[in-house]
Formats: C-alpha cells, structure tokens, sequence
C-alpha cells in the first residue's frame, strides 16, 4: 500500500510538470503561435533619458496633441486618429508607453508601472519633442496618466480629453482576467495561456468581444494582431504589473482646472458610462459626449467622430 502510494506521488508532479510545459513547447516546435508578421511597422525611437526609449507616431503640423494609450495598448491602436488629426491641422503624438509595444522594459522596481512613471515619462517626451505644451487626450488607463500628468503640470496642458478613461468610480473587475491580474502568480499564468495558442486565442477574442462589446465589431485580423503584440517580450508582465499598481480611487479630476472632454460610449463594458458622467461631474470645466452604442474601442469603430469631436473641442474658442 505505502508502495503504491509512493508510486503516485511521483507519477502526479510528473504529470503535471509534462501538463505544464509540454503544450508551450509543442506550440514552439511546430510553430503555433502568433505571426510575427502582422505586427505593425515601428515608428520613430526617442530617448526619454535613464537609457529608455519611446516608440514615436509623429504626424502633421499645428497645435500638437499628445495620444496615450490604455492597457495592454500601443500607439497603433489609435488606428487611423492621427492621420485624421493631422489633416484637420495638428501635430499629433502617439507612442507606445513603457512596457508595450517598440518602447523600452526597465526593471520592475518599485516606482515603475504606475501612473506617475508614466507621467514622467510623459513629461520626458515632450521635453524631448520641444513640446511644450499640448492637448492630451488619455484613453482608458491613459486616461488616468494625463490625469496624474495634468495634476503635476497643468500649465502644459491647453485641453484635458477623457476618451473610455478610467476615473475615481470605476468598478471592480471580477472576471476571469481580472482574478488573474491581480493574482500575484498573475504573469505565470498569463505568460502560460502566451505559449498555448488555442488557450490564448480564447482568451483574446473573448476579451476583445467585451472591449468590443459584441463579435461582429472586431476588426478582420485584430485578433492575431493582439495576439501578436502581446507575445512582444515582457508585455505581459508590464500588463499585470501596471493593472496591480493602479488605484483609480486615488485620481483627483476634481482639482483640474483645464478645459477638459469627457468622450464616452453607451455600451462601454470596460468603463461603464457611470464612470465618465462621475468623471464630468467632478471636472470643473469639462464637457460631457456620450456615443451612442460606443464601445471601449471607439479610436478604431468612430475614428473620423473621435478626430472631428477632439478638433472640434481644441479649435473651440475659450470659455469666458
């Protein structure tokens, strides 16, 4: 009997040490995971300072205006926004964060991944750019960076626009992903269902019907694409990492002065519309827009409506 025993305590680890790796390395060996080639093209590379880069869009001419991503994002997901931008007569910024995309992975220490790294990470970009001053426009966990950002500097911020983003009343999230993320075994696993594509092409889809808000409004080929980009070394880790460290109830939109645009979807399931009518509230001089039927992914279903809403409102003549 204490044979028998010993027998499957030594066959179970087996079992699932080979349940464990053998799946990522047969995804390896026979070339199951996402295709390198649908990645999109890199932009422009700027030193930040401290050895770190920043992928860069850098377009058009005029007032500039600064693009920041949300989580897990980069800068080609503003789609065709900055070309629009530019054409209605704009210098228009968009860059992969700290963690994402073609940008650089600095160590996990404790001041990295927050909003306020991002922050200065922002401020760095502009001083780099000979920016100044421009009109920021954060979408999702981007939202609450030019948040932080137009708390430290508000007097280089000329408009504060609010896309999906995150504020003071948004809600838990207890799906599956969200367990995970806050799971401090969080990258082990996310990194595991990586390696195991039909594991993570589940995942994927299914997280984007929810940033989507339904099936039939996912772009052909977003996602491979997605898939594609968070196979880039150590997205994943900023990911879990970022999602941890940020406490949106630490946000104070209150004590912004700036004219500010609130831009929010009806059907956002990421961000309820409860979170950016909370957000226009608290904002002294803000001005609320709710799309009809927009999801979290407006940038890539409304492109011209985002580029004419946010021109529209940075062209606005200044409130007496």
């Amino acid at each position: 009997m204490k044979r028998g025993w010993r027998r499957i305590a030594v066959i179970v680890p087996v079992l699932l040490a080979a349940g464990a790796l053998l799946p990522p390395l047969a995804a390896r060996m026979f070339g199951w995971g996402p295709d390198p080639r649908v990645l999109p093209p890199r932009g422009k590379a700027v030193g930040i300072g401290n050895g770190l880069e920043l992928n860069v869009i850098d377009v058009g001419s005029g007032s500039p205006i600064v693009l920041v991503h949300g989580l897990p994002s980069c800068a080609n997901d503003w789609a065709a926004v900055p070309q629009k931008l530019a054409a209605l007569g704009h210098r228009v910024v968009a860059y992969d964060r700290v963690g994402y995309g073609y940008s650089s992975r600095p160590a996990p220490s404790a001041d990295r991944y927050t909003y306020d790294s991002n922050a200065r990470d922002l401020t760095a970009l502009l001083d780099a750019l000979g920016i100044q001053r421009a009109a920021l426009v954060g979408w999702s966990y981007g939202g609450a960076v030019v948040q932080t950002f137009a708390a430290r500097a508000p007097d280089r911020v000329s408009h504060l626009i609010l896309l999906a983003a995150v504020g003071p009343a948004q809600p838990r999230d207890d799906s599956v992903l969200g367990v995970i993320l806050g799971s401090p075994v969080g990258p082990a696993i996310l990194q595991w269902v990586s390696a195991v594509p039909p594991l993570s092409r589940a995942m994927t889809r299914d997280s984007l019907v929810q940033a989507f808000a339904r099936a039939d409004a996912i772009p052909q080929g977003w996602t491979e694409y997605t898939m594609a980009m968070l196979a880039l070394p150590d997205t994943l880790h900023s990911f879990v990492l970022e999602a941890q460290r940020g406490d949106e109830r630490t946000l104070r939109p209150e004590g912004l002065g700036m004219a500010a645009l609130v831009l929010q979807g009806t059907d956002d399931y990421l961000v309820p519309p409860a979170v950016g009518e909370d957000l226009h509230r608290r904002l002294p001089h803000s001005r609320l827009v709710m799309i009809p039927h927009g999801s979290h992914m407006m940038p890539i279903t409304h492109p011209d409506l985002v580029a004419d809403e946010i021109h529209a409102f940075v062209r606005a003549p200044a409130a007496d």
